[in-house]
């Protein structure tokens, strides 16, 4: 029976956590930890494709390392049963609270959700599994790393599989996860997840995230649009999003690899060129950006700002709503390069807006609805990023770029309203240089047709006045 739809997760402060529990490392590399002792490890590999890896590592074989072994105050029976039944609208933060109190002090997002796809791995100490992690999005598929023995005991598990199709019963297991991480850590509720698994039924989970950016607090600037950038100091985390470089000499990185590079030809005029990287993993990874980004509100810029501020690598940025008087969209072509100002000596068209997605959206439904809610006064955010804030005092006379990120459709939608958009627009501020001649190398991918027409680019970031 499906289990509807579940309450939105909830933000919960472990102020004085034990520390019992705990998920650690950033990037591309966690390790979950129990009483202090390393238990398993997740990581990508190297290995120029996307994989990730898997393992249980060797260690102390205490009981305490199995939850139903340890001795427990009475809340523990309380969660224990609202475990064996989950109804879709319940708090599980309530019955949660004596297991996170076990988790090392921070701020998790805790809910209750289905894993799709879930498979095991990392069930024999010190044997590495890898596996193609072309998924990118948990939510594709679930990789599931147990904490207790498996596989686990046939008549219970057959007693669960019962439960579930006579006694349409709700059994949740209990998983700790890192955002970055493309793996769930089984704390507790093996032998349900294996009945849900023999079923053939994606597992009911109460899923519980570290919350790695818990420092940062919504600006009230950005409910109003304003011609001027508000600084903001992001410290922690490597961040999936970066821009590098100045304007007219940028790229925009997914996952620390060159996905976008813009910047002057160099021919004498102010033509500007944008490649885009023809690696189709990038599809996954925008797609894993936009289910990120997208919330139950479009226009809510707090939302989408603290989303979009967990991906972002640590550095200055400047935070505004922006509201473009001028703007143009130059999207890509089939050759996956734009071209435009060629032979003009002195731009006015505003910022040039540089989709990375498809454009023009393929919904048109989704582009329909966002003109109807536009029509009707409301302003759903489009995200913009750039490498640095423009320079021209009149908008007007800008020649600078920005890329989208996320609100294809909406920006879509604006122009056919024939109304300005209302944008997140987000500055880096610290870099003074522009990229590195490698994230134009990265993006051609050796393609002899794009390496001619990007020549004059890649001899600038070559050459040592590119300061």
């Amino acid at each position: 029976m499906p289990f509807g739809d579940p309450a939105a997760f909830r933000t919960v402060d472990v102020p004085d956590g034990l520390g019992a529990i705990a998920i650690e490392g950033s990037g591309h590399e966690f390790t979950l930890k129990l009483a202090g002792d390393p238990i398993a490890q997740d990581a990508a590999v190297e290995s120029g494709s996307i994989e990730w890896m898997a393992k249980r590592l060797s260690g102390p074989h205490d009981p305490v390392y199995g939850i139903e072994e340890w001795l427990e105050p009475p809340e523990w029976d309380a969660l224990r049963q609202w475990l064996r039944h989950v109804e879709p609208g319940d708090d599980p933060t309530v019955p949660l609270r004596p297991l996170l109190n076990l988790l090392a002090p921070g701020l998790y997002e805790v809910g209750i959700a289905t894993l799709p796809k879930p498979f095991i791995v990392g069930t024999e100490p010190d044997k590495l599994r890898t596996w193609y992690a072309g998924m990118e999005d948990k939510r594709d598929q679930s990789a599931i790393v147990p904490v207790h023995h498996w596989s686990p005991r046939p008549d219970v598990v057959a007693e669960y599989k019962d439960r579930c199709s006579t006694q349409r019963a709700n059994p949740a297991s209990v998983v700790l996860t890192h955002p970055d991480s493309e793996v769930y850590y089984l704390l507790d509720g093996h032998h349900k997840l294996a009945a849900y698994m023999e079923a053939g039924r994606d597992p009911l989970c109460v899923v519980i995230e570290l919350n790695p950016d818990s420092d940062f607090g919504y600006p009230d600037h950005l409910n109003e649009p304003s011609t001027e950038y508000r600084v903001e100091i992001k410290t922690r985390g490597d961040g999936l999003l970066s821009v590098v470089g100045k304007d007219g000499a940028s790229a925009l990185r997914i996952a620390g690899e060159a996905y976008v590079v813009e910047g002057y030809t160099d021919s004498g005029s102010c033509d500007r060129l944008a490649v885009r990287s023809g690696d189709p993993r990038f599809r996954k990874r925008m797609r894993r950006l936009s289910q990120w980004l997208r919330e139950p509100d479009p226009g809510s810029a707090a939302e989408m700002t603290r989303t979009v501020w967990k991906l972002l690598a640590p550095g200055r940025y400047g935070l505004r709503r922006w509201v473009p008087r001028q703007y143009y969209v130059e999207p890509f072509h089939g050759n996956r390069y734009a071209r435009w100002y060629d032979g003009i000596s002195t731009p006015c068209s505003g910022t040039a807006l540089i989709p990375t997605d498809q454009w023009p959206p393929a919904n048109g439904e989704t582009v329909s609805e966002y003109r109807r809610m536009i029509r009707d006064g409301a302003r759903p955010l489009v995200l913009t990023l750039r490498a640095s804030p423009p320079e021209a005092e009149n908008e007007l006379e800008e020649d600078c770029v920005a890329f989208v990120i996320d609100g294809h459709h909406k920006l879509a939608a604006y122009r056919e309203a024939g109304i300005a958009p209302h944008c997140l627009d987000i500055a880096k501020l610290s870099d003074e240089v522009a990229c590195a001649p490698r994230d134009l190398r990265d993006v051609l991918g050796g393609d002899e047709v794009l390496t001619a027409n990007a020549a004059n680019l890649m001899r600038w970031l070559r050459s040592p006045h590119r300061i």
